[in-house]
């Protein structure tokens, strides 16, 4: 009987060991997710897009059990850069950059980087000191977009482009649209507007306004971002010539798709995936965190080609996953 009594102590010890070895990993991982924090800083949360990226992005970390400190430099790159800086000497365990030019942050970089914080950039575009930079490939879309806009002309027209070549997304598909345009020279680019930013609607109104009261022989107008989507389609509207001129563009948000469903002179653009974005920098953290190493610190993620015949219904975002890039995925 004694001997039974101390053959089941062993046994119930035993449990108890194995109970507790299995048991603590999973409250230290708990604990170390409490402690991660994460110093997110964005150069602008008045831009739609970009606050898109962030409300996913805390919402995933928030999941983890992690703690995000958010700054809006609203429209200030050194304000960015110094709230950067701040969160290092803070000591967080990751920075993220949702769109600040990245050529614009190596100094940030360079001190997250001597204290081994990871730097993960959304849209900032990559430079080597990088951890990781999230975003699509615009010189893709911008040829993709640039191209169809030369279809739909047959090959001959007259255009107008607006842009603001400060950020890399904006600067690459400058350069797709320039690339394509190279190689179609019955296209005639009549004028390339820079836009003030900020103050981008209001001077993308008067700029195209005034064009068009002085040369109404425009066929198209490729813009920069979907933003000057509703000031350039009223300058047309109010010129009479929504029947001539139509409008194509970047981004994807969904007051442009409430133009493209209306029918207006906006009809097309590739939407980027932005929810996934920033979900997507959320677990690329993770990875690094854990001492992994990224197959690659360029992370291209697939866009959606949304015209009247793909446009989500009113309230909905595209399939991600299975949506249409390329023009000969949509059905006619």
């Amino acid at each position: 009987m004694m001997r039974k009594m101390r053959t089941t102590g062993v046994a119930l010890l035993s449990l108890v060991l194995l109970t507790t070895m299995v048991a603590t990993p999973s409250v230290a991982a708990t604990k170390a997710a409490k402690k991660i924090t994460i110093g997110f800083v964005a150069v602008n949360l008045n831009s739609p897009s970009i606050t898109r990226i962030k409300d996913t992005f805390v919402k995933a970390a928030q999941a983890r059990g992690w703690k995000v400190s958010v700054f809006d430099g609203q429209g200030d790159q050194n304000a960015t850069n110094n709230a950067a800086t701040n969160f290092i000497n803070q000591g967080v365990s990751a920075i993220v950059n949702d769109a600040s030019p990245n050529t614009q942050m190596t100094a940030v970089m360079e001190k997250a980087k001597a204290k081994k914080i990871p730097f993960v950039s959304i849209y900032g575009g990559y430079v080597p000191q990088v951890s990781a930079e999230i975003g699509t490939n615009e010189f893709i879309n911008a040829s993709l977009i640039t191209s169809e806009m030369v279809n739909r002309l047959g090959g001959k027209g007259r255009i107008l482009a607006l842009n603001w070549l400060v950020l890399q997304a904006l600067k690459d598909r400058d350069a797709g649209m320039h690339a394509v345009l190279s190689q179609n020279p019955g296209i005639q680019l009549v004028k390339q507007i820079d836009v003030k930013v900020p103050g981008q609607v209001d001077d993308a109104y008067n700029q195209v306004t005034n064009i068009l009261t002085a040369d109404k022989n425009i066929d198209a107008i490729l813009i920069g971002w979907d933003e000057l989507a509703p000031p350039v389609v009223r300058a047309i509207t109010q010129a009479g010539l929504q029947k001539k001129i139509f409008v194509v563009g970047f981004d994807g948000n969904p007051f442009a798709w409430d133009m493209i469903r209306a029918k207006s002179p906006y009809v097309m653009e590739p939407a980027n995936p932005f929810e996934p974005m920033g979900a997507k920098a959320v677990s690329t953290i993770a990875t690094l965190l854990a001492g992994k190493t990224l197959s690659s610190k360029i992370i291209y993620m697939k866009p959606c080609l949304i015209t009247v015949k793909t446009v989500p219904a009113k309230g909905k975002f595209p399939n991600w996953a299975t949506c249409p890039f390329f023009p000969g995925e949509i059905n006619n």
